[in-house]
């Protein structure tokens, strides 16, 4: 699998990056879902190590996937072949005392964050750190002060942020303090606007929520989705007929699947690098990596596809 040169860090990453909050186990606050059914640990270490011997290099997580399970797990699946693995991790959403919700990404907090992060992962240096809750904007010089720090420590290599929010994207960019920015986009909910930035500053794109929470892969086109209580999608469903998005169907390429083209729609733009798959199956992650090889799609097709997803979000759900 050819690698993706990752904007502004010049760091090599596969075009398909393993999304590890799935791997983690549940977890909840206030008694609702913020994770997702534990496949197994021994499922999670196997399915990384086969995925690297594939060619994916790439994987992320988070302090507060499965309250830092997802970490421990990343640290022991790449244990002994740390070198050859780009890590992602994010800051500022955490688990406090008794299972309470901690939201903070305040300068004060970036320190022993990275800390714990670090020794759950097993490793003295984490390559791409990420603001994962919302910092204050009165806040991010003194963030940026903190980061700085850690990079000329060598704890972490980069830094940026997990958003879809234009102007804290537009602001982090003028502070010279972006150097990655991971952020939500797909057929239904194009972004043309982060993009626009990300190419002009050559901003490493970390691409998530690519299959709409499952709208997009295809899996429930013709019935809909019964996931448990310890999903976080477990509401989604309530909201929304998935069965509708069989509208697709008639504007896929030959031999190409719905999932394949969701992944195609995002890696056809250059800025784009790589898709985080949140994707619990050895078999989509083989799915996916097939579209990464796969021609891209032509102007025709992601027009019709275009208009059919506008067409998708204004039927009333």
């Amino acid at each position: 699998m050819n690698q993706r040169v990752l904007g502004r860090t010049g760091l090599s990453v596969s075009p398909i990056c393993i999304g590890a909050w799935q791997l983690a186990g549940p977890l909840s606050f206030d008694g609702k879902p913020d994770g997702h059914p534990d496949p197994g640990k021994n499922v999670v270490l196997r399915m990384i190590r086969e995925l690297g011997d594939m060619g994916i290099n790439f994987i992320d997580t988070a302090e507060q996937y499965g309250n830092g399970e997802s970490e421990r797990r990343v640290g022991e699946a790449v244990r002994g072949k740390r070198d050859e693995w780009i890590i992602s991790s994010k800051f500022g959403y955490r688990v406090g005392p008794n299972g309470t919700r901690n939201d903070s990404s305040h300068p004060s907090t970036i320190l022993t964050s990275i800390e714990g992060s670090l020794k759950r992962l097993g490793t003295n240096y984490i390559d791409i750190y990420l603001y994962h809750c919302p910092p204050n904007l009165n806040e991010l010089a003194e963030g940026r002060s903190v980061l700085d720090k850690l990079v000329q420590q060598g704890k972490c290599r980069f830094y940026g942020i997990s958003t879809n929010r234009l102007e804290l994207i537009k602001t982090m960019t003028e502070l010279d303090m972006l150097h990655v920015v991971q952020y939500a986009s797909n057929i239904l909910q194009d972004t043309p606007k982060i993009r626009a930035i990300a190419e002009k500053y050559n901003l490493g794109c970390q691409v998530r929520g690519v299959m709409a929470q499952g709208r997009l892969s295809g899996k429930y086109l013709y019935h809909q989705p019964a996931w448990g209580i310890n999903d976080n999608r477990s509401n989604v469903a309530q909201a929304d007929d998935f069965r509708r998005y069989v509208a697709f169907q008639p504007f896929l390429p030959e031999d190409y699947t719905l999932a394949q083209v969701a992944i195609r729609w995002i890696l056809d733009h250059s800025c784009n690098h790589s898709i985080c798959l949140g994707a619990k199956s050895i078999e989509d992650y083989v799915s996916a990596i097939k579209a990464v090889n796969m021609p891209a799609l032509s102007k025709d097709t992601r027009e019709k596809l275009a208009t059919c997803a506008e067409r998708l979000s204004k039927l009333t759900l």
